[in-house]
């Protein structure tokens, strides 16, 4: 019919312009922003990966699948507009011929049938995603919902023009059955159905219905096109560009280099640069156009927010909402970007140009998520990311979240001067000392004093690393962070037992530059990575294995910008392949009960390198373990908390991530905790420290590497858990254990009071010595919290007489590295120790080696009176005391180097560390003894309250500070 036609293409005309001027607007302003060369290099060199991705990503829908239930309805609705597509064929062919069918394949009952089944298909998922966005409406679950802060009326709309185009097609097809005119004589069930809903209306009438249903159709096909490209929906044609243009395998790994113009940046270029150079994002049109393009392709579908570490714990940040905001400024400021001159912008709206002055980073005004007025991006959002990479893991599209963020940042510490203040003392300890603690480059050796063995040093017992098979990397966490050192110790002897030759290049590493930047100070990342490349080229490294996460993730796949091609392996990764090849071998401990272990991915291992299975694997072959999953696991761990720089930071704002985390751990009844990078460690340890204190976890619970997992089992070592009213009661009559803290001019774990040393280790944890019946009480002489590598405490009866062991033979329930003494000890309590300035100043004794102690603690001369009063544990302190208990051993801390020399006593205090020097003369009690001055102020001591505990962030709703300590608004690494 005449009318019909014309009416169909004048639609048809009115829709595509409207349509088209949309679409030449977003293709000026996307490719308005600054060079990317690289995406496109990608693509033209890897034609084959490009092709794969489409029909993985794409039309797989791999991504999406993930989440199962509404991954299958947006599976059927994604290929409902592809199949669809020849429908719309047919109707445009029936404007001009009602007899039209599609060549060849036109008239197939098969084509007829897959028409029919993907409609009804992409009906019932239209239905399930109004079933699931009413279920998870925000205004049912605030933020719980990862719907919160998208556009829902669009949504809504969106899903009632897909029903549209579905009941109009039944319409379309079901009279033309009716009339003769459908191409299909059978396969076509749906229309089929309904034709005989319409038949009884008569011919007549159902000629008239195909004519309209047929405009009707495409109609509401032109008015949704029309609405997709105004609206969120673009992601419908844009998205397999994104996926296109992406980062392969995943925008992860390596954050996206430092760009100028296009090109990546190195320092040589800086005595290129002008005043108006932009390093990183200030403003939106600093960003690529394939940030431009990820603005526009965001689904709001909210998965990245779901994961978002920072986001569940109540920080401002969402990774969806930061897009949202970049996208809906980006189309507010287009016409001021898009102008040709300062006359034309001149003469813009007043919206236009108010929107144009807006900053894009600092304080908002309103909710953080959407601010009228002020910046775009909140300062509390940008700093809150932990660049652990979920959001980029989850989105379905490939947006690329964390590259923004730091290039934001980027902009803000090397333009703007504008970031956190905890984070001046990482820089100053990066640039002067090469570590992020500010301690002595030149006691980087440290950890491996007492080794069994020798460690071969680059320079000295080696000319280069060709003489070896691996360089080990140990890294500035396993330098000097005192729980890190054992997993570094644990390695090497793994690495030792398993014939493995390896060399470190001691103290000439340096910080491989991670937290530099993600906290976006790339000139001095690039700084400390160009020192390190240029000595792994003069050594001639090839084979590195690393037991940090962060190092491990630098040296693989950022390191290669500098020139060097390492070949870079988790210490995980090592160790499993040695237990494979028969190498190393775990041993069945004889009547050890089986004890749990839950295993947390960390985030630079997991989801940035993809490394699952092999910490896995290696905690499946420890005879007397089960290993238990916590519920959001492998790809969907949740962070630690430390990534991005936040290691240093203060966390002020909502839950403590590491807390969080915690409690998910606790929750599945492990006796171990296993990780696998240091930074995890230390914030699950203070976790578990003030869950500990508050009672809700149990005290023999404990946080450990999964190398020295592994090393107790390859000796035989095995853990017995301790009941909980065992340990109640410990907890009774011993003091409390220390929480583990950090700081940047001191690293220490102070640990629980060990036990006695002739219990055998099965009855305790595999890192403790068992505790032992005190008395007829049968009460427990000791906490249980510590590790294989920690001192036990002298035998509880009496304390002055502790019963001798073996001589110069470790100990059966202490740690591998613990010697018993030739003389009893009288009992004391701990003294403060006096601090050093460096770790390398050392002092030696000549008396023995204390039965409690370790190798490195010697024995006193004279006994000492315990102190009147414990001490609270400032951020900055080598020790905590606890009071001294009638016939209760006295804590065995571990000290890591201060920053002031004393000179040594002349004795070395049993009860402290290799730096602790004991006073010559008893002392009267006190409460508090005022300290060697540190580099830098520290707090004072002050008496500490029980089971008090300091994570190494700091949380309001913990034990009050000490007076005169740490300021609540200040960082732990601050002074």
């Amino acid at each position: 019919m005449p009318v019909v036609l014309i009416l169909g293409l004048l639609m048809t005309a009115v829709a595509l312009a409207i349509a088209g001027r949309r679409v030449w607007f977003l293709y000026r302003l996307i490719s308005g922003g600054q060079p990317a060369p690289d995406r496109l290099e990608n693509v033209g060199h890897h034609v084959g990966q490009a092709v794969k991705s489409q029909v993985v990503e794409v039309l797989g829908q791999k991504k999406l699948l993930k989440w199962t239930v509404p991954g299958a309805a947006h599976f059927f609705v994604f290929w409902a507009f592809l199949i669809l597509a020849t429908v719309y064929l047919e109707a445009y062919g029936a404007l001009f011929n009602p007899e039209f069918h599609i060549p060849i394949v036109g008239t197939w009952p098969v084509l007829g049938f897959l028409q029919d089944f993907i409609a009804m298909m992409a009906f019932f998922g239209i239905l399930v995603f109004a079933i699931i966005r009413a279920k998870n409406s925000p205004e049912r679950l605030g933020r719980k919902s990862r719907f919160e802060g998208s556009h829902l009326g669009g949504a809504w709309l969106t899903l009632f023009m897909i029903f549209n185009v579905l009941w109009t097609m039944m319409l379309f097809r079901g009279a033309a059955i009716n009339t003769g005119h459908l191409p299909y004589e059978s396969g076509a069930f749906v229309s089929e159905g309904a034709a005989a809903l319409l038949e009884p209306l008569g011919e007549s009438a159902n000629e008239m219905l195909e004519h309209v249903g047929l405009l009707l159709h495409i109609g509401v096909m032109l008015a949704f096109l029309i609405l997709v490209v105004h609206s969120k929906h673009l992601h419908i044609f844009i998205a397999p560009l994104n996926v296109m243009f992406g980062r392969k395998p995943v925008a992860l790994g390596a954050v996206k280099p430092l760009t100028i113009d296009g090109k990546p940046f190195d320092l040589e270029m800086v005595e290129e640069m002008d005043e108006d150079t932009s390093m990183g994002v200030g403003k939106v049109e600093d960003f690529t156009w394939k940030g431009m393009l990820d603005f526009a392709t965001c689904t709001e579908c909210g998965r990245c927010q779901d994961q978002c570490p920072a986001w569940n714990t109540e920080k401002p940040l969402s990774p969806k909402m930061v897009i949202l905001n970049l996208r809906d400024h980006a189309f507010a400021k287009a016409p001021y970007m898009l102008a040709d001159s300062d006359d034309e912008r001149a003469n813009l709206s007043a919206d236009v140009l108010a929107e144009a002055e807006r900053p894009l980073v600092g304080d908002t005004e309103g909710l953080a998520w959407h601010p009228e007025g002020g910046a775009i991006i909140d300062n509390d959002v940008l700093w809150s990311c932990v660049t652990c990479g979920a959001c980029v893991n989850q989105c379905p599209v490939d947006i690329e979240h964390v590259d923004h963020i730091v290039d934001m940042r980027r902009y803000q510490v090397l333009v703007e001067s504008n970031f956190p203040a905890e984070l001046n003392g990482l820089f100053k300890g990066l640039e002067n000392k090469g570590n992020p603690w500010n301690m002595s480059p030149n006691a980087r050796m440290e950890w491996a004093q007492g080794l069994p063995f020798d460690v071969k040093v680059v320079g000295e017992d080696i000319e280069t690393l060709d003489e070896v098979d691996w360089l080990f990397w140990v890294g500035c966490a396993g330098a000097y962070e005192d729980r890190a050192k054992k997993t570094t110790r644990a390695v090497a002897e793994l690495l030792d037992m398993a014939g493995v030759s390896f060399g470190v290049l001691g103290n000439g590493e340096t910080c491989t530059g991670d937290s530099a930047r993600r906290a976006g100070n790339e000139f001095l990342f690039q700084s400390l990575a160009t020192q390190n490349a240029e000595t792994f080229k003069e050594t001639k490294v090839k084979k590195v294995v690393s037991t940090c996460a962060h190092c491990f993730n630098t040296l693989k796949n950022e390191y290669a910008q500098f020139g060097v091609e390492l070949e870079v392996v988790h210490h995980t990764q090592l160790l499993n392949r040695l237990v494979r090849e028969g190498k190393l071998t775990p041993v069945p401990t004889n009547g050890a009960p089986k004890r749990t272990l839950t295993y947390h991915d960390p985030c630079y291992i997991g989801r940035h390198n993809q490394v699952y299975s092999p910490p896995r694997e290696l905690l499946d072959v420890i005879p007397d373990a089960d290993l238990k999953e916590m519920p959001r696991n492998s790809e969907r761990s949740f962070c630690c908390g430390a990534g991005g720089a936040r290691m240093w930071m203060e966390e002020t704002i909502g839950e403590r991530i590491n807390l969080n985390r915690t409690n998910e751990a606790v929750e599945t009844g492990a006796d171990q905790i296993a990780t696998g990078c240091p930074f995890c460690r230390v914030m699950l340890s203070d976790g578990l420290t003030a869950k500990q204190a508050d009672g809700s976890a149990r005290e023999e619970v404990e946080v450990l590497d999964v190398a020295q997992l592994l090393l107790a089992s390859v000796k035989g070592e095995s853990r017995a858990p301790v009941p909980a009213g065992a340990s109640a009661k410990a907890g009774a009559t011993t003091a409390p254990a220390a929480a583990a803290t950090q700081t940047a001019s001191t690293v220490t774990e102070e640990e629980s009071p060990e036990v006695e040393t002739s219990k055998p280790a099965s009855s305790g944890s595999l890192f403790d010595a068992a505790p032992e019946a005190a008395d007829k009480g049968g009460e427990p002489s000791g906490t249980t919290g510590s590790s294989l590598f920690d001192t036990p405490a002298e035998a509880d009866e009496p304390k002055a007489e502790a019963a001798p062991a073996q001589e110069a033979a470790p100990s059966s329930a202490g740690s591998l590295f613990d010697v018993a003494p030739s003389e009893p000890e009288p009992a004391k309590a701990e003294e403060p120790a006096a601090q050093e300035t460096e770790p390398a100043a050392k002092s030696e004794s000549t008396d023995g080696i204390s039965s409690g102690g370790s190798l490195f603690d010697i024995a006193p001369t004279e006994p000492e009176p315990a102190k009147a009063e414990p001490t609270a544990k400032a951020a900055a302190e080598p020790e905590a005391e606890a009071p001294a208990a009638e016939s209760e051993p006295a804590p065995a801390t571990e000290e890591a180097p201060a920053t002031e020399t004393k000179p040594a006593q002349a004795d070395i205090s049993s009860a402290g560390s290799l730096f602790d020097i004991a006073p010559t003369e008893p002392e009267p009690p006190q409460a508090e003894e005022p300290k060697a001055e540190a580099s830098e102020e520290e707090p004072e001591k002050a008496p500490a309250p029980e089971a008090t505990t300091t994570s190494s962030n700091g949380e309001a709703n913990e034990p009050k500070r000490p007076a005169g300590g740490i300021d609540e608004n200040k960082s732990l690494f601050d002074f």
